[in-house]
């Protein structure tokens, strides 16, 4: 049996700047950039673990920086933040073209999903994913682990977990994935070790 690859997103396969959203919402808030931050910020968590829907979110940040517009624009302020990081989404390719599975697990939320997938095409390469809004549960939980592995049908000792959050990767590591943290800085030692590993 080959190995699966299990792929976190937000700063392995797409950079993320929240600053981006808020410099979009600072001209229409009496609050600076980064007063809007430390005020979004907390509400973060049950937005992603889907405690809060993607309106309620957007109704309750409006409240607190006083945004004077609706929320169509204060969405589109929030969903455009990544950028793509370009040697990962080649890696995916590179692995994609080879039949090896993908899957994606991400703490992500219902503003950034539907951007994301309809702006980026490499997500189209994903034959399933976890998201922690759907889920419920946010890494690095291990109930998160189990619902994946299960969901996804994957063979730990058969599956590479990439994430970037030390805690995440040990997590998986509990799990029983072979877990690797990226940073761009070592994106060819990971490769290096993955490849190790599955030879």
């Amino acid at each position: 049996m080959s190995f699966s690859y299990l792929f976190d997103i937000g700063n392995v396969i797409l950079f993320f700047d929240f600053g981006k959203a808020a410099a979009r919402i600072q001209p229409r808030s009496p609050f600076s950039i980064e007063e809007i931050l430390e005020k979004v910020s907390p509400l973060t968590p049950a937005l992603e673990s889907g405690k809060l829907t993607p309106d309620e979110f957007l109704d309750s940040a409006s409240e607190k920086i006083q945004f004077d517009g609706d929320r169509a624009t204060l969405r589109e302020a929030f969903e455009d933040i990544f950028e793509v990081n370009q040697p990962v989404v080649d890696w995916i390719g590179e692995l994609d073209d080879a039949g090896i599975p993908l899957f994606l697990l991400s703490n992500t939320n219902g503003i950034h999903v539907p951007f994301f997938e309809a702006t980026y095409p490499v997500f189209s390469r994903f034959q399933g994913r976890i998201y922690s809004h759907e889920a419920g549960v946010m890494k690095p939980d291990p109930e998160i682990f189990r619902i994946t592995i299960e969901t996804l049908e994957l063979n730990p000792e058969k599956t590479i977990y990439i994430d970037d959050l030390a805690g995440n990767c040990a997590a998986g590591g509990d799990a029983g994935l072979h877990s690797f943290c990226y940073h761009p800085d070592r994106h060819a030692a990971i490769r290096e070790q993955v490849k190790a590993t599955i030879s």
